[in-house]
């Protein structure tokens, strides 16, 4: 079997450090950062108001590789398990630690993976591969031109929608797996060769992410300059919704600028990627992601020390570097104790008569 490329897996790290980064600016003080404190407003800026964007490239690649493959149950119980094994034992862990955002409620959240949503990706990611097996009848020959009305229609709904009334709780049809399932949509379309991108936008595809992510911070440095509040929330709500036109762009030219690099296999870099889910389940557990901030890395205190760029920086390297090699240990536990299990074999069974009848 050829070895993948890598350009994938780099650009699934580079999505991660992403949300590390958006994570970081918004759920500390480094969200008050005002213009006037010069670079470091800049810096938090520019580092975060890609986070949630990018959660369209992680579903565009997952699509990648899933619209032409068969349905294994084993994707569904592992990544349910995967989230279950770190946000159960962390949840329980801040409760005995006495964290504040620990509770009854987050420790409910952790053993229901998809009811639960103890985090939101994770339980739609969950539920998109439950129905990518009638996602890929959508993409066969005999159905295209249906689902290219169903991919337009859904286009103009959500997209038009959350781009033109930038105001919360206006989109129709919208919903976190109803976008996944466009999503997946619309790069088997591609990928299928039924959708065409002009060529010159698949050369350039970094410019002109690069152009669209700094026009996206624009809006944030104009509206700051010019004191002007109604711009600050137009901002913060197309940062925040990745289904409007800006984020859903830069996303597609994020994606097509790896897409379109050769990037040559490299196995410490797979081995890297195959944990970043990880990284986002264990900083973003509900009851210790505030912990993480302020009761382990303290970045309030550096941001009031004026520490900000050096400082964060360090501990969204660190985070990922640490979460990456407690995952490689859960993957060897995985491999060597649970999927050997007859429970696991069984759950697989089951999902598997399920679908083929």
């Amino acid at each position: 079997m050829e070895k993948r490329q890598s350009n994938f897996e780099l650009l699934r790290i580079l999505c991660m450090l992403l949300i590390i980064g958006i994570h970081i600016t918004t759920q500390t003080a480094m969200d008050g950062i005002k213009i006037n404190d010069g670079i470091n407003y800049y810096y938090v800026t520019l580092i975060g108001s890609a986070g949630r964007l990018v959660c369209n490239t992680f579903v565009i690649i997952g699509a990648w590789f899933l619209v032409d493959s068969d349905f294994k149950p084993e994707r569904v119980v592992s990544l349910w398990l995967e989230i279950f094994l770190y946000a159960v034992p962390i949840t329980i862990a801040c409760l005995f630690v006495g964290c504040e955002n620990a509770s009854l409620t987050t420790l409910i959240q952790a053993f229901f993976p998809v009811f639960g949503r103890p985090v939101w990706f994770g339980a739609e990611y969950i539920c998109l591969l439950l129905l990518t097996p009638w996602l890929n009848i959508m993409l066969k020959d005999k159905n295209i031109y249906k689902t290219k009305k169903i991919v337009l229609l859904f286009g103009i709904l959500i997209i038009g929608c959350a781009t033109i009334f930038p105001i919360e709780h206006t989109t129709p049809a919208f919903s976190e797996l109803i976008w996944f399932c466009f999503l997946y949509l619309l790069t088997g379309l591609y990928k299928h060769k039924q959708l065409l991108i002009n060529d010159w936008f698949e050369k350039h595809s970094f410019l002109c992410f690069c152009i669209c992510y700094l026009l996206l911070c624009g809006v944030k440095f104009f509206s700051d300059c010019m004191e002007i509040s109604s711009f600050r929330q137009i901002f913060v709500y197309y940062r925040e919704h990745y289904e409007a036109l800006p984020g859903f762009i830069c996303s597609v030219f994020l994606f097509l600028t790896f897409k379109n690099i050769n990037v040559k296999y490299c196995s410490a870099v797979n081995l890297i990627s195959r944990s970043t889910f990880a990284v986002y389940i264990i900083h973003q557990t509900p009851a210790f992601y505030r912990f993480l901030w302020n009761g382990i890395f303290h970045v309030d205190e550096a941001v009031k020390n004026d520490n900000v760029i050096l400082y964060s920086l360090i501990v969204i390297v660190t985070i990922f570097i640490v979460c990456v090699v407690i995952d490689q240990l859960r993957i060897l536990f995985m491999k060597k104790v649970i999927c050997l299990s007859k429970i696991y074999r069984i759950t697989c069974e089951k999902i598997a008569k399920f679908y083929k009848e």
